[in-house]
């Protein structure tokens, strides 16, 4: 017999009463997404990672990529390059065991490629920077200028593009964001990302955000704000839990 339902949002409420929950059994709490924390220390770490990456260099961070995408981000980055020779591409596949097969990858198309497992800095001919490791995602998102969310360039659904928000920076995605559609949603109509369909479109629009630090500056404080605006949900959800279960 179930008592309660809680929701991360109402499109996700209507869709269980659609199925026969009761409207009285509904709540909607919002999304624990929103409840990222930002682990002490990170900015610091950052600011020391992108002096190693390159503090004069634009940087842009391609996250939770996946078979398929990795290719549509190099063609996007192949066409960043002519306008943007210096620009470094944080690469950050998002299974362990494609690592090795993406660096081949990115070095068959002719790019340098330094490794953070190598434990060395970037040159200045250093085209990507591979985040082979795990836990560090948040750290590679704050050294960057832009991030990219991958699983979206491919029919994946999406990953999580409110740890890139609660971090400021403007977020960019694919079309295919069908696991997280109302967070989308709600970051696009905030001002804080924008979708690409293709690698010219992600060229096109990185060259603009690169070349427009304002622009940058608007869509992260956005996002961040938006997150701000919608945490709570962990709090919202342990209310309800002890009002049912006490």
């Amino acid at each position: 017999n179930i008592r309660l339902i809680a929701a991360q949002g109402k499109a996700d409420a209507g869709r269980f009463i659609s199925l026969g929950a009761s409207p009285e059994q509904v709540e909607v709490t919002g999304s624990v997404k929103f409840d990222q924390q930002i682990p002490s220390g990170l900015v610091e770490k950052a600011a020391l990672l992108r002096r190693q990456l390159g503090e004069e260099r634009p940087v842009w961070i391609a996250a939770s990529t996946h078979q398929g995408e990795d290719e549509q981000i190099l063609d996007a980055f192949q066409r960043l390059q002519r306008g943007y020779p210096d620009c470094l591409l944080i690469l950050v596949p998002r299974h362990p065991e494609r690592f090795d097969r993406v660096a081949e990858l990115c070095r068959q198309r002719g790019f340098s490629v330094v490794r953070r497992t190598e434990g060395v800095s970037c040159q200045q001919d250093t085209d990507i920077f591979l985040g082979d490791t795990l836990g560090e995602l948040l750290l590679f998102y704050a050294a960057s200028d832009v991030a990219f969310v991958g699983g979206s360039l491919v029919p994946t659904g999406g990953h999580n593009m409110l740890e890139p928000a609660a971090l400021e920076k403007p977020v960019i995605t694919g079309p295919h964001l069908f696991n997280f559609s109302e967070i989308a949603s709600a970051m696009e109509e905030a001002g804080a990302a924008y979708r690409v369909d293709s690698a010219a479109q992600l060229a096109a629009l990185l060259e603009r955000l690169l070349s427009d630090p304002q622009q940058r500056d608007r869509m992260g404080s956005k996002g961040g704000q938006l997150v701000e605006r919608n945490r709570g949900a962990l709090q919202n959800l342990l209310v309800l839990l002890k009002r049912y279960l006490g």
